[in-house]
């Protein structure tokens, strides 16, 4: 009853936006939901996605193909399994202010239905000016530019992929070149073992990040520091441990038709900036032989490509991998060693605001004691937006 309340309240914004904004200014080539006043646009956007897809030998418990939690291959019950979704469909509104003191400002929020049993909630909510960003929204380690499309949200499993709340700044450097850096908000996730328990973080991550790009192509050059908490219990005290990581991510268009797209990322500590590693305890594990908890090595990498056929048919194509770099500081049979993940897809956009797809994905996973476990998915996607 709540969502159908709340759907009911967001058609009538809706629908009085459309009748505003022919209201304000008609004229024949007016967007249906911009709302012009003043030195003020008011735009509500967003898209119905519809997914269906089916898991094979093998299955991922989740709606997005994330490799390092699928089943393993001795549970015979988790073989497969048939699912539609349309929790990903989105709702936005931006506004944009013009202001003679601060320049534009702009307000930007974005909600779906992705929360506890398909809730209405908050993806994106932040104010920008002058290059300054105060709310929640991607991590400034994100690149979007530098993976190829697919139907799956979360993409391949090597990528930097969440929103975080945070104060951050953005400035162009030249015609080319800009920069970023930010405060965000901290959040671990340790295995914290017997003497150890997870504690409330008292620094943010510093992610800071250098773009060049160009007519056929970009490069980005990121890194962050972490400082992370942990409380001893046998002292009743906070120690701290850091990490760090360095990213390369680009893009490179060879030709009209054909981009090229890869990432990669190495540090310590940065589970959470890795696609498959964050679904895992791996910010921080147990040093069994200096009684504490420790940061280990990780990386990443992945490598796209996407192929025009047309203006309005295209495939994509994406192989990752995902790991902690050895077994030597951190052993535990059953934990995760690595995961892999590979994508084909193929995107039809004839009609437009329709967009109609089909795709492929496989992924591995490897433990530490050598098992590994396999899945696929077959998914097709219809999503309208406006």
């Amino acid at each position: 009853m709540k969502r159908i309340f709340t759907l009911a309240i967001v058609s009538a914004i809706c629908f009085s936006a459309y009748a505003q904004s022919t209201a304000v200014k008609p004229t024949e080539n007016k967007l249906p939901f911009l709302i012009e006043k003043g030195n003020t646009s008011v735009k509500f956007g967003g898209f119905v996605r519809f997914v269906t897809f089916a898991d094979f030998g093998g299955v991922v418990p989740n709606y997005d193909f994330v490799s390092s939690t699928m089943s393993a291959d001795s549970e015979w019950d988790k073989e497969s399994r048939l699912s539609m979704d349309a929790s990903g469909t989105r709702l936005t509104l931006k506004v944009i202010q013009k202001t003679d003191l601060l320049g534009d400002i702009e307000f930007y929020i974005e909600s779906d239905f992705r929360g506890a049993v398909d809730a209405f909630r908050l993806r994106q909510a932040y104010i920008s000016f002058k290059g300054l960003t105060v709310g929640q929204t991607w991590s400034f380690m994100t690149d979007f530019l530098a993976n190829a499309p697919t139907i799956d949200v979360q993409g391949v499993n090597s990528r930097t992929f969440f929103r975080n709340p945070l104060i951050g700044y953005k400035r162009n450097i030249s015609e080319k070149s800009s920069f970023g850096i930010a405060l965000e908000f901290p959040k671990t996730k340790m295995i914290t073992g017997s003497g150890f328990r997870a504690v409330n973080q008292r620094y943010p991550d510093v992610p800071v990040y250098l773009m060049f790009k160009g007519a056929k192509s970009h490069l980005k050059i990121a890194g962050v520091l972490r400082a992370m908490d942990f409380g001893v219990n046998t002292t009743q005290k906070i120690e701290t441990k850091f990490g760090a990581g360095l990213q390369m991510s680009g893009s490179l268009k060879l030709a009209d038709a054909f981009t090229l797209f890869s990432q990669g990322i190495y540090g310590k500590g940065v589970a959470r900036y890795i696609n498959d590693l964050a679904a895992l305890n791996l910010d921080m594990v147990p040093d069994g032989a200096n009684n504490t908890l420790q940061t280990v090595p990780m990386y990443s990498v992945s490598l796209g490509a996407r192929g025009d056929f047309s203006k309005k048919l295209y495939a994509s194509a994406n192989f990752s991998i995902a790991a902690l770099a050895n077994k030597t500081d951190y052993y535990s049979a059953t934990e995760f060693l690595n995961g892999k993940y590979f994508s084909a897809s193929l995107f039809w956009t004839g009609v437009k605001n329709l967009t109609i797809a089909g795709e492929y994905i496989h992924g591995y996973r490897k433990n530490m004691n050598d098992t590994h476990s396999n899945a696929n998915r077959l998914q097709v996607l219809f999503m309208y937006s406006w």
